[in-house]
């Protein structure tokens, strides 16, 4: 029998919190499997890690939606993603009845990184994934577990690194061949007049940045996903959880990004910016 698309679901925020959210994601992840789909779950929690460096009084910095890593802070990301996150999502699967096993990007250096930034390094402890070594979660999967993945990566000399969550999600769709679904707080990506953008071509992703049509965390989120599709992903979604059906997004919900033709996008000038994203 012919094997099912894998799905790669990235998961932050208010998704990877005890209730509401997270509920929902694992209610999809088990219609998904129903209907047939292998599921990796790779999620965030960045949120988390900001309070906990509030309370230790570490400062936060970020740049293009990306945090600053010094050694202090990869030791509390690892912390509160490896550990409580990762741990609080494997048990929520496990308890609705999907097997989950939890990892990071050092499990089987599935992430090998680069030091990011411009210059590279100038992020701190941050990794840019120059592939994904899925061999790990292919013998999960077709053991019929759920690969929970932590953003955790590690260079050939062994560093270790912080991912950003929806970086780490596109290189495992990338590698997989996957769907890629980058679950948000919004319903869809909007343009400059706040409406959503229904579908977005890779080419047309470093315009909307460079407008600042998009901003903030919504920056990683879309570059990751048009590079996932033009590195080998199926596809890419973004959108909220109440936009995935059964085994996928629902035909007119989110933002999609295609290799093919997409609708035009409204741009705004330069000297503008939107917020809120």
């Amino acid at each position: 029998m012919e094997r099912s698309i894998p799905l790669v679901v990235k998961v932050g925020g208010r998704e990877t919190e005890p209730a509401g959210a997270l509920r929902d994601v694992v209610a999809f992840v088990l219609r998904a499997q129903r209907s047939g789909r292998e599921v990796v779950v790779v999620h965030g929690g960045g949120e988390e890690v900001t309070a906990r460096a509030t309370a230790l009084g570490l400062p936060t910095t970020k740049v293009g939606g990306q945090r600053v890593t010094d050694a202090a802070t990869l030791e509390l990301a690892i912390e509160v993603l490896a550990g409580r996150v990762n741990g609080r999502i494997v048990n929520a699967l496990t308890d609705a009845g999907i097997p989950a096993v939890g990892l990071t990007g050092v499990s089987g250096r599935l992430l090998p990184v680069k030091p990011a930034g411009d210059p590279p390094g100038s992020l701190g402890f941050v990794g840019e994934p120059t592939g994904a070594r899925t061999r790990i979660l292919r013998t999960l999967l077709d053991e019929g577990y759920t690969p929970v993945v932590a953003p955790i990566g590690t260079d050939h000399d062994g560093g270790v690194y912080n991912v950003n969550a929806d970086v780490a999600a596109a290189a495992i769709a990338s590698a997989l061949g996957a769907e890629l679904l980058l679950i948000t707080d919004v319903d869809a990506v909007l343009d400059a007049t706040g409406t959503a953008i229904p579908s977005v071509r890779p080419k047309d992703v470093d315009a909307l940045v460079h407008r600042g049509t998009i901003t903030g965390g919504m920056i990683p989120k879309l570059t990751s996903a048009a590079r996932a599709v033009v590195a080998g992903a199926r596809s890419a979604w973004i959108g909220s959880v109440q936009g995935l059906g059964d085994d996928g997004p629902r035909p007119s919900a989110g933002t999609r990004i295609l290799p093919g033709r997409a609708v035009a996008v409204p741009l705004l000038p330069l000297q503008q910016r939107e917020v809120g994203q």
